[in-house]
């Protein structure tokens, strides 16, 4: 008797029944502990059953070669699948679709955004990794429109958008600049939000208010009182669209949890980042879980599956894809997933030109951030005391704002939890210290501006102290400054970057959690850092501000890194450098690592 396990679909089409036989039964039914979707027991009792999924399938047909054999109407699905999966890219105009630039002139999708709509309309459900400035969201809002045309998804169902709020008002002006389609940004007063519902076809919802507008129903339990559903929950949408979903990578916040159970009900959902993962692949689940809920319902399964990690407490360090799973793993998101490169697509861009602009810490400061840091690492706690993630990156944050210009220190008290007695608070001392004139790092910034007359310049850094020290040096020099940084209205913020890109401004300055993304800086041939934020997708997403669609008006893109000699700072660009390593592994394309900061 030979091996064989059985898979037929239920007749609700909702499960596959799997039915092992043969001498190593045992060792098949031992099997399903290994695969991602939730297996459970059926009847009759040798038999078990899972949610019908694409994952399922592919790893199914993996795990046991020679020895699934799918049930007719399986079979008839999986042709399905393949068949939407691998679909060829078709540019048939949909209806809804019309191309008005602001000043009136047509435009045009590019070739490669067609076929990144098709393969998001072929499935319904798919992510968009193309680079940052490539034009993700016009690519979105074509699946959409063909979605709509081919009659999959209700012409009455709405759309949500999910995104920053610093994208809000972009996403309302593409749909209306590239669609006919009625859109309005979800916001303002509860009030004013109910009045919103069914006024539109599409609904744009920042992070901040999705987390409880698109809050999930639940029933009173034992250790949960009942919850009503969410505004945007009752909008019952047919396609939700994810903007910058790495922003999920936390599967344990509330925005994450509510995000992705949101998306993954809806009939359709994309998910878009040009820097899906921060840190590692396992940032990856959350949305991994939104696009399929049957396929990866939890976060250890995937892991275990996918993720090649090192031993130690909890889930030990993840590496990044365990190497012979990639084959598999890309069956398992055939036709759901894309990435394309700037460089392949948009080789009309300018190249990137990377220098470092080294400057020394004059010597009274000099001395003031090397006792500041050897005091720090005098403090370090011995072996049995673990000193806080949160204790590190500030005692890192006041260092990188010592390197870059003079600063009024002082402590403050804090309570804080007691190391050798959990659950007691203690009061410890705090060093904080607040920016100010001279910068040695902003004097270099006007000699960036001196030595190119006429060339507008886009600077950003993660403080905002610097960015405002910077400003009033920048503008007491002579120069036009526009400013992008956190507490502006949209349309403030709106109003500095167009005079910037109208030409308006000489320079604009930048917070990079403020305008790392949402912005078009393409007036900006020059960019500079005075601070490179610790987070790779932070640093390459302010870079893209300025290289993206608009930018070939310049021969090239400048981008200047302003470093202070034997600082931090130098650590700094190390640490982006080993993130980039990881986004590379998971996109297969190893540009990404050998270009982050010039590849120097």
């Amino acid at each position: 008797m030979m091996d064989a396990l059985h898979a037929e679909i239920t007749a609700d089409g909702q499960r596959v029944v799997l039915f092992p036989t043969g001498p190593n039964l045992p060792l098949i039914a031992k099997g399903f502990s290994f695969l991602t979707p939730t297996i459970t027991p059926t009847e009759p009792p040798d038999a078990v059953n899972a949610p019908l999924s694409w994952p399922l399938v592919v790893q199914l047909a993996t795990q046991y070669p020679g020895v699934f054999m799918p049930g007719p109407r399986l079979q008839q699905w999986m042709a399905g699948q393949i068949m939407a999966r691998m679909a060829p890219v078709d540019t048939t105009r949909p209806p809804e679709l019309t191309g008005v630039a602001d000043d009136g002139t047509a435009m045009y999708p590019r070739p490669y955004q067609w076929e990144g709509a098709c393969m998001l309309a072929g499935t319904g459900r798919g992510f968009l990794f193309d680079d940052a400035g490539t034009g993700k969201t016009i690519t979105a809002i074509l699946a959409v429109l063909k979605l709509r045309a081919a009659g999959v998804v209700p012409v009455a169902g709405p759309v949500v958008v999910v995104c920053p709020a610093s994208v809000q008002d972009e996403w309302v002006r593409a749909f209306r600049r590239w669609s006919t389609l009625t859109v309005v940004a979800w916001r303002g007063t509860p009030d004013r939000r109910d009045r919103l519902a069914g006024t539109a076809d599409v609904y744009v919802a920042t992070y901040g208010t999705a987390r409880n507008d698109a809050v999930y129903p639940r029933r009173a339990t034992a250790t949960h009182p009942k919850r009503e559903a969410g505004r945007l929950w009752k909008l019952n949408p047919s396609v939700v669209i994810v903007d910058e979903c790495h922003a999920l990578k936390n599967r344990d916040s509330k925005q994450s949890q509510t995000v992705r159970a949101f998306g993954g009900r809806a009939r359709c959902v994309f998910a878009l980042s040009g820097t899906p993962i921060t840190h590692t692949v396992r940032d990856l689940w959350p949305n991994m879980a939104m696009i399929d809920p049957a396929g990866y319902p939890g976060e250890e399964r995937f892991t275990n599956r996918y993720v090649q990690t090192t031993t130690g407490d909890y889930q030990g360090e993840a590496l990044g894809l365990q190497p012979w799973r990639q084959a598999e793993f890309d069956q398992a998101l055939l036709g759901q997933y894309r990435r394309k490169a700037k460089a392949d697509v948009l080789t009309e861009l300018p190249p990137k030109v990377y220098s470092v602009r080294e400057v020394d810490l004059p010597a009274e400061y000099r001395k003031a951030y090397d006792d500041l840091e050897a005091e720090m690492l005098a403090e370090l706690p011995g072996e049995e005391i673990e000193l806080s993630a949160m204790t590190q990156l500030a005692n890192l944050e006041l260092l990188c704002r010592l390197s870059c210009a003079a600063a009024d220190v002082y402590t403050v008290t804090v309570e804080v939890e007691d190391p050798l007695n959990p659950g007691q608070m203690i009061e410890v001392e705090r060093v904080r210290a607040k920016l100010r004139a001279p910068s040695w790092k902003a004097d270099e910034l006007v000699a960036v501006l001196d030595e190119r007359p006429g060339q507008q310049v886009a600077v950003f850094a993660p403080s905002r102290q610097m960015i405002d020290v910077a400003h009033e040096m920048v503008a007491k020099a002579g120069y036009r400054c526009a400013l992008v940084v956190g507490g502006q209205t949209p349309a403030e913020r709106q109003a500095n970057v167009d005079a910037f890109q109208r030409g308006d401004a000489d320079v604009i300055l930048v917070t990079t959690s403020a305008g790392g993304v949402g912005l078009t800086l393409t007036a900006a041939s020059v960019v500079v850092f005075l601070q490179r934020p610790w987070s790779f997708v932070q640093a390459s997403q302010a870079e893209d501000r300025c290289h993206r669609i608009g930018s070939e008006i310049h021969d090239s893109i400048e981008i200047i890194d302003i470093v202070a000699k034997d600082t931090v700072d130098a650590r700094m660009r190390d640490v982006i450098r080993i993130k980039a390593g990881a986004l590379a592994e998971l996109l297969k394309d190893p540009r990404i690592v050998r270009e982050v900061l010039g590849g120097a």
